[in-house]
C-alpha cells in the first residue's frame, strides 16, 4: 500500500521504480550508458570546435604576418567627391 506521503508526489504517479532487481540493474547500466555516450560526443564536438578555433588563429596570424588582409594605402588622404548644391527657395505665403 503506497503511503500517503507518496501519493502527494507528483513524480510517483507518473515513474514508479520497478520492483525486480534485475530491471533496477539494466535501467543503471543504461544510464551509465548514455551519460558515458554524452561525454563522449561532448569530447568529441569539443576538439572539433577546439581545432577550428585553432586553424582559424592560425590563418588570421599567417595571413597578418604575410599582409594579406592590408588594403593598399592611398597617396594621400584627401578623398575626390563631386557634389551639386540645390537650393530651394522658401515661399512664404
Amino acid at each position: 500500500m503506497q503511503s500517503a506521503l507518496s501519493m502527494n508526489d507528483p513524480w510517483q504517479r507518473f515513474y514508479q521504480p520497478p520492483s525486480s532487481p534485475l530491471a533496477r540493474l539494466g535501467l543503471a547500466l543504461l544510464g551509465i550508458g548514455i551519460l558515458a555516450l554524452s561525454f563522449v560526443l561532448g569530447l568529441f564536438f569539443l576538439a572539433i570546435a577546439a581545432g577550428l578555433a585553432i586553424l582559424g588563429a592560425l590563418y588570421l596570424t599567417v595571413r597578418r604576418w604575410l599582409g594579406l588582409g592590408r588594403s593598399r594605402p592611398e597617396k594621400d588622404n584627401m578623398l575626390d567627391v563631386e557634389y551639386r548644391v540645390i537650393r530651394r527657395e522658401r515661399r512664404d505665403d
